[in-house]
């Protein structure tokens, strides 16, 4: 049945975009709430949603999923613009991928009329989707901030030994 994973998300749009919002503002690694509106935070989400389910609707693989991913590209884009930090963004595309995840495994039966075969290439195709949106955030960060590049958790590059460390170190 054609339109099945589209009819599913977009019956569903709502709680899951509340379920992602309450898990961004939930995660404390992250200043996304508090440097973003509402209306900034969820703007993406439904054509992330619209493409997903047509990824899953036509059995998508490879060269379109990559394909789909830098045609999403925009999100991240965007994300840069707002001063969201890369990882910040890494760690909502996260947190996606849990919500796509535990709605799939509640609804997706219902799509598949319960073959797990199918099932199981939904949430591979979904993996995929987000695996690539994040390397597409890698691509427009790194071609955007040549470094340095700032992150929440990390410094990179890491710092240097110490010039009078390695003085000392060699007498």
């Amino acid at each position: 049945m054609p339109g099945r994973f589209t009819a599913l998300l977009r019956a569903h749009e709502d709680a899951l975009t509340r379920a992602w919002v309450d898990g961004v503002y939930a995660e404390r690694r992250t200043d996304l709430p508090a440097l973003l509106s509402y209306r900034q935070l969820v703007e993406p989400l439904p054509e992330v949603f619209d493409e997903l389910a047509r990824l899953l609707d036509e059995g998508a693989e490879g060269g379109e999923i990559i394909e789909a991913a830098r045609f999403l590209r925009r999100h991240t884009q965007v994300r840069f613009q707002q001063g969201c930090l890369l990882d910040e963004v890494a760690r909502e595309l996260m947190i996606l991928r849990g919500v796509l995840h535990d709605f799939l495994w509640r609804q997706g039966p219902s799509a598949t009329d319960g073959d797990l075969r199918e099932l199981r290439d939904a949430l591979r195709r979904t993996n995929a989707l987000l695996d690539e949106m994040v390397a597409q955030a890698l691509v427009t960060y790194a071609a955007s901030l040549r470094p340095p590049v700032q992150t929440r958790m990390t410094v990179w590059p890491p710092a240097r030994r110490r010039e009078h460390r390695r003085g000392r170190d060699e007498t």
